[in-house]
């Protein structure tokens, strides 16, 4: 029998990228919040726990009430000195995120054809209101999701390369994320890969760093003199070479860890974007995989548009599964310059429907894969709003200090204690790097996470010619035995010296 149409059929064409069902996710961004209808859930949106915060203002006070937050967490058999390596996701964005998954897999058709990338555009409407509180509308034409932050990574560099030729130069210092380099090296080749030298020569200089006001801005004002001592001693080595010439490192690319990932520097990423651009003409991309949640980000003064006179960096990403602990799987890329994305930015790791349909749409759909953790987000930015960001913000700062003074206490005991049996947190804030036990002065480090050093028999020297130098090799046996111990955290080798990587999120105690 013949198939009769009941209903009148929609005149409408497409409006959304390829053949999806679904609106134009670019015209959704350009929305005004009063014209801006978010879009109904396909399910029961279920109850959500807000932690209520204890009134004592003390370390750990308000772990325990987190520790709900993040139930499905083994505590029972496993100590946690770390979040930071691979995040940690709350119940609230695993509980969306398997709703998501739910609605997938009842009715496929549906989820990836009419309700998938609506939902997406809202997932960037709220993170732009989680990190920006001001030009919104701006800020909402500057966001690309994706999955992680390798992939838009390799987006940023290999079209650096693509766009500048394969003579263009690419600057990353030695400290930052390595995968980053591995990307410089393969899309730019080994001779325009450049890395600038912090480690051995300029790391120690951070180190010695004092404060007589004690403010953390005095701090990184002599941090930002550091960093730039070493990124100019390189491009004037370069120079001097002769092969390269001030004019002739415009449009080269510099990246920046906002915060490095296995030293754990909180890097003054505004005044080295600043000198790049003003001194050498270059372009500034900004890997901040840890920033999100754990830094008070705000993006409308981070970014610059390109306008004359405008400071900030020219690009810059994120991941939601580390500190925003979302599902693994999110991440995000901000830039608000036009022609950079139009340009550098104009082709995806992954291309696919939307990269010819306007920023966020060519990188919003790479294929046919699980969009969970990215629709996950208006939940998890609806929970830390509700937390008040700010507390949490110190909460966790003030636990990371505690964790600190304790391991400081038992690792090196009699050190940075007044004279006192106990390790003192002002003694260990003005003194603990100077003297050996952290890195670098805690004001450096990030606020959520640092580096504490070993026990002096396990810890080795910096010093060249000590045979007790330690490498990668005794790092990865000491955090081996913490792992046969069942305590989780990263230890890391830094000029020949063994430390624990410390990382801590509100929950942990």
């Amino acid at each position: 029998m013949p198939c009769r149409i009941i209903r009148t059929l929609s005149t409408d064409g497409y409006k959304s990228i390829g053949s999806f069902h679904s609106d134009n996710v670019e015209q959704l961004m350009r929305l005004s919040d009063e014209d801006y209808i978010a879009p109904e859930l396909p399910f029961e949106k279920g109850s959500v726990k807000i932690p209520t915060r204890s009134p004592v203002a003390a370390p750990f006070a308000n772990s325990g009430r987190f520790s709900d937050s993040y139930s499905h967490l083994d505590r029972s058999q496993w100590s946690f000195l770390n979040h930071g390596a691979f995040g940690l996701a709350t119940d609230v964005g695993l509980s969306r995120a398997h709703s998501w998954r739910m609605c997938l897999e009842s009715q496929p058709l549906r989820y990836f054809d009419r309700y998938l990338l609506n939902h997406l555009a809202h997932s960037a409407r709220s993170l732009v209101d989680f990190v920006a509180t001001e030009n919104k509308d701006k800020m909402r034409e500057s966001i690309a999701l994706m999955s992680n932050v390798t992939g838009g990574m390799n987006a940023v560099i290999g079209g650096h390369a693509r766009f500048h030729g394969n003579s263009s130069k690419v600057f990353s210092f030695d400290i930052n994320y390595g995968s980053n380099k591995k990307m410089c090296q393969t899309y730019h080749g080994q001779e325009n890969a450049i890395e600038i030298p912090f480690e051995e020569d300029f790391l120690p200089l951070l180190r010695k760093i004092q404060s007589s006001s004690n403010e953390d801005n005095d701090y990184h004002l002599q941090a930002t003199d550091v960093f730039l001592s070493a990124f100019d001693s390189t491009i004037q080595n370069l120079i001097r070479g002769g092969k390269h010439s001030k004019s002739s490192l415009a449009g080269s690319l510099l990246l920046l860890d906002h915060i490095t990932s296995n030293t754990a520097i909180h890097t003054p990423i505004m005044s080295l974007a600043k000198y790049a651009k003003e001194e050498y003409g270059m372009i500034v991309a900004v890997d901040g995989a840890h920033s999100l949640l754990s830094l008070p980000l705000e993006m409308s003064n981070i970014l610059s548009d390109g306008s004359d006179g405008q400071e900030g960096v020219d690009i810059y990403l994120t991941n939601c599964h580390k500190w925003f602990s979302s599902p693994r799987g999110a991440a995000a890329l901000f830039c608000s310059n036009t022609t950079i994305q139009d340009s550098i930015l104009r082709q995806p790791a992954v291309v696919s429907h939307g990269v010819n349909d306007g920023f966020l749409s060519r990188f919003l759909w790479d294929g046919c894969r699980d969009y969970s953790a990215e629709l996950s987000l208006p939940a998890i930015t609806d929970f830390w709003n509700a937390t008040a960001i700010s507390v949490v913000r110190k909460d966790t700062k003030q636990n990371l200090k505690e964790g600190i003074r304790i391991l400081i206490q038992h690792w090196h005991p009699g050190v940075c204690s007044g004279g006192g049996d106990n390790a003192d947190m002002a003694s260990i804030e003005q003194n603990s790097a100077e003297a050996g036990l952290t890195l670098v002065p805690l004001q450096l480090h990030a606020p959520m996470m640092a580096l504490v050093r070993l026990p002096d028999h396990l810890s080795g020297s910096a010093v060249a010619n000590k045979s007790d130098r330690k490498t990668s090799t005794d790092a990865k046996r000491v955090q081996d035995y913490f792992y046969s111990c069942r305590v989780e955290v990263p230890v890391k080798c830094v000029r020949g010296v063994l430390y624990c990587r410390v990382s801590c999120h509100v929950y942990n105690r």
